[in-house]
């Protein structure tokens, strides 16, 4: 680790809400910016690749978690429908809804997560998408705007890996919020 690594990891230790088990294979890559990094909770085993822009409000990311480059997260967007204010002369007015990744998710390179999202346990998110509302568990999940298109286990597979991984989801909770979803098991 070279000093500049080591400079970011402490000064990220100090502004963070909560590093659980702060430097237990925590990795944040160069080129990256955390807006508000009091806001924004890590878990362990968390990877967020080069040129990534968390913009926290009350941000939660979970463990065991992937994310790729280029990752956006705006739990904020500019309140734009006031009439006789610009665009310009809204500033910091602004809509604000938490972002929550929960534990066992791989995030591909260029996604963006919106505000008043949950990528939920075990989602996997392809590279380029652009998450506007709550993802099932165990999805694979891909496209502009980001849809669960997939399963990642058949129900028999689901609920070994739920047990060896020690999740607190139950093979009846994945299924419920699956068929909420859409998707078909």
């Amino acid at each position: 680790m070279d000093i500049r690594e080591l400079l970011r990891k402490l000064i990220y230790a100090r502004l963070f809400k909560r590093l659980k088990g702060y430097g237990a294979n925590i990795i944040l890559s160069r080129g990256g910016v955390v807006h508000r990094p009091e806001e924004l909770e890590l878990g362990n085993n968390v990877a967020i690749a080069r040129n990534f822009h968390i913009s926290a409000r009350s941000m939660k990311i979970g463990n065991n978690v992937f994310i790729g480059p280029n990752f956006v997260a705006e739990c904020d967007d500019h309140v734009f429908d006031r009439v006789g204010v610009t665009i310009f002369s809204v500033g910091e007015i602004r809509n604000i809804a938490p972002i929550i990744i929960e534990d066992d998710v791989w995030i591909g390179a260029n996604v963006t997560l919106l505000k008043g999202v949950t990528v939920s346990e075990g989602c996997i998110i392809g590279a380029g998408s652009v998450v506007t509302k709550t993802m099932p568990p165990y999805s694979i999940c891909f496209g502009v705007p980001c849809r669960p298109v997939k399963l990642r286990f058949k129900a028999f597979d689901l609920g070994e890996h739920l047990k060896k991984v020690e999740s607190k989801l139950s093979i009846a909770d994945v299924i419920a919020r699956w068929n909420q979803s859409g998707l078909e098991h």
